[in-house]
């Protein structure tokens, strides 16, 4: 009896050794920042179709697509509509989204995916009434409408964020709205958390991401500091553009009541 008990728990650690290798050698496809960042940018970004607001038109737009090996979404299609309007609006905002690709045993794959986005108007209306718009502000005209994404060594103009004022700077913005995470405090957990961003034409960040995080409540803290600033976008060729930017946030246990901020490889000029 002893030895078959033996011989079930060998086997049954060999079935979950192989399901956890299994998970580990697939990772699945993943827009930049996961829900949480998706939902934010549909919070920020969505602007109601206003034939549909006005004739209570509502309902969830499923979308279907690839994301390819590249992280680039293809095959592109509305399965199930709504109207004209929403249609066109859920892609929009679809097609602001960036993607991390499937990953199987190392190698990046292809991965079907269905979305849904919903257009629901007391929802939305509430979100009107906590962002205090209704019709995205450019804080720049004109804007560039092509969706593509400049590293700011391209820019004629860079990003600058929006400060209140009694803020000097972004050292000075760090310094005043920073709190030193309480388990990193009491675990002793130091550390540079980096992020990545796109400052939109709108002046809201989108398809944030940790690029390297520490832990402890440390993650999002940074996100959460991030999420404070709006920004003047960054210029090319007299537009306003979409800006792929990054920083990095220092939580340093030898001095948590002055955090420090660092520029990331000098990549964005804030």
């Amino acid at each position: 009896m002893k030895r078959f008990q033996n011989l079930l728990t060998v086997l049954l650690s060999f079935l979950a050794f192989s399901v956890f290798g299994q998970a580990a050698y697939y990772i699945p496809a993943e827009n930049y920042g996961g829900k949480e960042a998706m939902k934010d940018l549909f919070r920020n970004e969505m602007v109601y179709p206003e034939k549909a607001l006005n004739t209570n038109k509502e309902g969830k737009v499923k979308i279907s697509f690839t994301i390819a090996e590249n992280g680039k979404p293809i095959d592109v299609k509305i399965v199930e509509p709504v109207c004209e309007s929403i249609d066109a609006e859920a892609l929009r905002l679809f097609n602001h989204l960036l993607w991390t690709p499937a990953n199987s045993k190392g190698t990046t794959i292809p991965e079907k995916l269905d979305m849904e986005i919903p257009f629901k108007i007391k929802k939305y209306k509430k979100q009107v009434k906590h962002r205090g718009y209704d019709k995205l502000n450019y804080p720049v005209q004109p804007v560039d409408k092509s969706l593509q994404i400049y590293m700011p060594k391209k820019l004629d103009t860079l990003p600058k964020p929006v400060y209140s004022d009694h803020i000097k700077d972004f050292t000075d913005f760090m310094i005043q709205n920073l709190k030193y995470p309480a388990t990193a405090k009491k675990q002793g957990v130091s550390g540079t958390v980096d992020l990545f961003f796109v400052v939109e034409p709108s002046g809201n960040i989108s398809n944030y991401k940790i690029e390297n995080g520490v832990g402890a409540g440390c993650n999002e803290e940074a996100i959460r500091l991030m999420k404070l600033l709006h920004w003047i976008p960054g210029i090319k060729n007299g537009k306003a553009i979409r800006t792929a930017m990054k920083l990095s946030i220092t939580f340093d246990m030898e001095d948590s009541d002055n955090m420090r901020y660092v520029p990331a490889n000098n990549a964005n000029q804030i």
